[in-house]
């Protein structure tokens, strides 16, 4: 999927001082593998996420925390993407389903009367129904730290978070190093309501690829993202949280088109490579835009850990007069400890 668009509304739950759940899926991290640059196997990363597991379990002999809190998220999700490839030609559109596992093991402490840290491991993943080149894991560490401005359920907060990670794609050409690093604040404006506001950028570090046409630049998949968000959680009933939201992202996105676009497209790619993961040869493009994304969740818990989550997004992305839509619809089941 594309940077400029953010796939996956993560932000269905507040990261507030008084939430125990913070489901983050997708945009996680590393620390030891970043400065490598071969392909990872599986079972290495795996390894990784359980070595830092059992150090976060040293850690409080460490940090002077009033107290320690064990953390187990888990989630699967189902999603369908109209435009996975991004692309502003109606025809040239790619369309898939897309199973995405996830889970983050880590502990929470409080580190001071209005302080609190979360740090975790998470290892995610999405499988695409028909594009299994674009198949992908993504793993390593991530830290939250929420400093609330009093006592009090309705007191306002403010969050700092970061995360460095490794994605391994089963094209090879596509892996990279992802960093993350965001401020949020929110807040509850009753008993039933609550509001956030976010910043986080993305930086995405890829292989030097082949380009496609002599004199070009084949980092195709080196990556900044800036992101805007407002969101607001509405407590409908007991049971019913309903999540609406709004994402303006501006940077770099990826798309692909066939060799028919490529005369209209070279003249404004940053850079550009060939690859077959649509089934077909096509041209891989980077460029600068932005875009904005509605949101719509819905989350309904069916008992204290576990909870259904529905929702969908439109985003309309644009790039030197191209138009770029797509329609998200998701689904999900998860699961806190």
């Amino acid at each position: 999927m594309n940077v400029i668009a953010v796939s996956n509304p993560q932000q269905w739950e507040p990261e507030g001082y008084d939430k125990t759940r913070v489901f983050d899926s997708g945009k996680y991290p590393i620390a030891g593998v970043l400065i490598r640059n071969r392909r990872r196997s599986v079972y290495e990363i795996i390894n990784f996420c359980v070595l830092l597991c059992l150090l976060l379990i040293m850690f409080p002999s460490r940090l002077c925390a009033e107290w320690a809190d064990w953390i187990a998220d888990a989630s699967l999700s189902t999603e369908y993407r109209n435009n996975i490839n991004y692309m502003f030609a109606y025809d040239e559109k790619r369309g898939d389903f897309v199973t995405s596992p996830a889970i983050s093991i880590g502990r929470y402490y409080q580190l001071g009367e209005y302080t609190r840290l979360r740090l975790t491991a998470d290892i995610s993943g999405e499988v695409f129904a028909l594009y299994h080149r674009l198949d992908s894991i993504l793993a390593g560490p991530s830290f939250v730290l929420v400093q609330k401005l009093g006592i009090g359920h309705e007191i306002p907060w403010i969050s700092l978070k970061g995360s460095a990670s490794y994605l391994t794609v089963s094209d090879s050409n596509r892996d990279s190093v992802i960093y993350t690093a965001g401020i949020n604040a929110g807040g509850y404006v009753s008993e039933r309501i609550d509001l956030q506001a976010g910043y986080l950028f993305t930086a995405r570090r890829g292989k030097d690829l082949k380009a496609a046409e002599n004199g070009a630049s084949g980092r195709v998949f080196d990556l900044n993202n800036h992101r805007i968000s407002l969101i607001a959680n509405f407590l409908i009933a007991p049971r019913l949280v309903i999540t609406p939201g709004y994402f303006y992202n501006t940077g770099d996105f990826v798309s692909s088109a066939c060799r028919d676009y490529v005369s209209e497209i070279k003249e404004y790619s940053k850079a550009n490579t060939l690859d077959n993961d649509y089934g077909e040869p096509m041209w891989t493009y980077k460029m600068h835009g932005h875009s904005h994304q509605l949101t719509f969740g819905a989350s309904y818990a069916l008992t204290g850990h576990l909870s259904l989550n529905a929702g969908y997004s439109y985003v309309l992305g644009q790039a030197n007069g191209w138009k770029y839509y797509e329609n998200i619809e998701k689904f999900a089941v998860m699961y806190s400890y």
